[in-house]
């Protein structure tokens, strides 16, 4: 259950989110209209309407630090807010609807994005270090008083963040965001799922019709897109928000240009009446800070565009007396996201594979694996003697004080092996253990509620949780069978008979050749809603989406194919590789793989991870090159 504040004027959702991301456009449109020599004079008149306009920006210039140069990284702190019709310059009675943080380094050339959650219970601060409340995050923006909705922002979270230097921030009420992406041509997202609101629905949801598939969404699509969360979380609505920047990014490199300049120069002044970019001292951005940032957007180098957030594991859900569903993180979690938010790690270039045999030693021995064992099932003494046989076999066991339970602190069907991340082995120890469970096992880090037993036990490298579908026995491999070392781990089950029978029934009306997979995901099942659709993404061109869930839950992946080779996403590959022949495409966010494409002939046939990169890397993999083509 949800907590929502009522409008008193009904104001449309719409325009409730579009202030999150709105800025994105106007800076990068705002450049690209600078750019143009004869435009310059134009471009200085219209940067300095986006200077601060409202007394509450002036509250927030003296918590915003100064840059020496644009050489330097700079931190943006992105607000959308909900200001009602009337309330002229106070934000009494509003909340935020998107809070990101996003990092532009000229430096090394990468650009990092940090979202909160907006039911993210957090210490609301409106000056210097004094707890005004304790709420969620959203609230900071009302919480300080009619003036204070940047401020109570900002204050918040750099205080959040550990006091980080925040250089801009920017608010902006999104009434143009569907005319932006209109006046772009569209913008080429990757729909996940079928998404489907009727107008006018029982539930009051805001409507919304996409299918799944790479395709060409318009202004009101894409707002649909990015605004959706009441099948999922605003955790999967912050993921939709990213990859959508991402997307835009992709679509502005290859629209800026000299032909457009007249399209571009109405974008930017439908945005400039609702955009307010606060700097110190209150000044207007220069044309020489958005022009710095515009480049380092556009030539951002494969792979160097970086998304992050609290995980999802290490988000606690609660729910308030007053009924209303929130979220809680601890100060670790918190400051596990920033670090990777301010030290972006650039992955190195994948060497090329080949084939492997032999017999493949553990990658950590026996002993170096620490192992606690909780019972998730429904057998008494399960733990107790799965940790009997994994000692048997050379694990280093730990156990809990006699006084507390080993119990899980919930059942599940599938054994999950949960890892410390602040552990340097904590993630190969875990992938070492989990094959032994059998094929229901899922690999993840600790939760807060785990963390907390793991404490107690000593702090093992890992917190196995007996599953229900586990029959008390351990899966040990034979020593003698050869695996590949970059698919060794990976969490795959045969996909033929899942899917071979729906890819032939389209085998006629498709134009090219198509393929299915040998290997899917454990925990996959092809969409009750649309999990096999063949359409056209442009003219003359078809592609077929193969559409799963993961687990029965809330997540997707996809398998797609087309004729249709030149698609925006599958361009700036992070890294090639090329194995038994085939050469493949990966893309990137943070080392984790996104895309993995592969092209045969004149098609392409991409696997597609889920909206937070749920699919490990060696599984991604294993998908892709278990692609085989129909006979």
């Amino acid at each position: 259950m949800t907590r929502y504040q009522a409008s008193s004027t009904g104001r449309s959702a719409k325009v409730r989110f579009g202030r999150g991301l709105g800025w994105f456009f106007l800076v990068v449109l705002v450049i690209g209209a600078g750019i143009g020599g004869g435009a310059y004079l134009w471009a200085t008149e219209s940067l300095n309407s986006l200077g601060v306009k409202t007394k509450a920006g002036q509250h927030a210039e003296g918590l915003l630090a100064k840059l020496g140069s644009t050489d330097e990284p700079a931190i943006a702190l992105i607000a959308g807010y909900d200001h009602r019709p009337g309330d002229g310059n106070s934000y009494a009675g509003s909340n935020s609807d998107t809070l990101m943080l996003l990092r532009a380094d000229p430096r090394n050339h990468t650009l990092s994005l940090l979202s909160f959650p907006r039911d993210l219970n957090v210490p609301i601060y409106c000056s210097g270090n004094t707890i005004k409340m304790t709420e969620r995050i959203n609230y900071a923006w009302s919480a300080c008083g009619g003036n204070g909705g940047p401020k109570g922002a900002l204050d918040t979270v750099a205080h959040l963040a550990g006091g980080i230097k925040i250089n801009y921030m920017i608010t902006l009420d999104f009434r143009a965001f569907k005319q932006v992406v209109n006046r772009l041509h569209g913008v080429y997202m990757n729909v996940d799922r079928r998404y489907y609101n009727p107008l006018h629905s029982a539930e009051h949801y805001s409507a919304i019709n996409l299918h799944p598939g790479y395709q060409k969404l318009n202004g009101g699509e894409a707002l649909s897109y990015v605004r959706f969360r009441h099948l999922d979380s605003d955790i999967y609505r912050n993921g939709r928000q990213q990859l959508f920047m991402e997307a835009l990014k992709q679509r502005l490199k290859s629209t800026i240009t000299v032909s457009n300049f007249l399209d571009t120069l109405g974008i930017v002044h439908a945005l400039k009446q609702n955009l307010e970019i606060i700097k110190p001292g209150g000044a207007p951005p220069t044309i020489g800070e958005l022009k710095a940032y515009l480049g380092l957007l556009l030539g951002l180098p494969p792979g160097h565009l970086f998304r992050n957030a609290i995980p999802p594991t290490e988000l606690e859900r609660y729910v308030t007396p007053v009924g209303a569903e929130e979220l809680k993180a601890s100060p670790q979690a918190i400051a596990r996201a920033v670090h990777s938010f301010l030290h972006p790690v650039i992955p190195k270039e994948r060497k090329p594979r080949k084939p492997t045999g032999g017999t493949k030693k553990p990658s950590l021995p026996h002993s170096d694996i620490s192992v606690l064992v909780l019972n998730g099932g429904n057998i008494t003494g399960e733990a107790s003697n799965t940790s009997y046989l994994l000692g048997r076999h050379g694990f280093d066991m730990k156990t809990l004080p006699i006084t507390t339970p080993a119990n899980a602190p919930q059942k599940k069907r599938n054994t999950i092996v949960y890892y410390d991340p602040s552990q340097e082995n904590g993630l190969k120890a875990a992938q070492e253990l989990a094959p032994l469970f059998g094929s229901h096992h899922f690999v993840t880090e600790m939760t807060p509620a785990i963390a907390s037993l793991a404490q107690k036990a000593d702090g093992p490298l890992t917190v196995v949780a007996i599953g229900t579908a586990y029959k008390g026995k351990l899966n040990l491999p034979h020593a003698s069978k050869p695996r590949n070392a970059s698919t060794a781990h990976a969490q795959v089950t045969s996909g033929v008979s899942l899917t071979l029978s729906a890819v032939r029934a389209e085998n006629g009306p498709a134009h090219f050749q198509l393929m299915f997979p040998k290997k899917v995901a454990l925990g996959s099942t092809l969409s009750t809603e649309e999990g096999v659709r063949l359409f056209r993404p442009l003219r003359g061109r078809q592609e077929l989406a193969l559409t799963f869930n993961l687990w029965g839950g809330i997540e997707y992946w996809q398998i797609e194919e087309s004729d249709w080779t030149s698609e925006p996403l599958l361009q700036n590959p992070t890294s090639t590789f090329t194995y038994k022949g085939r050469t493949y495409k990966e893309f990137t966010t943070g080392g984790k793989i996104q895309t993995i494409a592969v092209y045969v002939g004149h098609s392409v046939y991409w696997v597609q991870n889920t909206i937070l990169n749920h699919l490990s890397n060696s599984t991604m993999i294993a998908i892709a090159e278990g692609l085989q083509p129909l006979r």
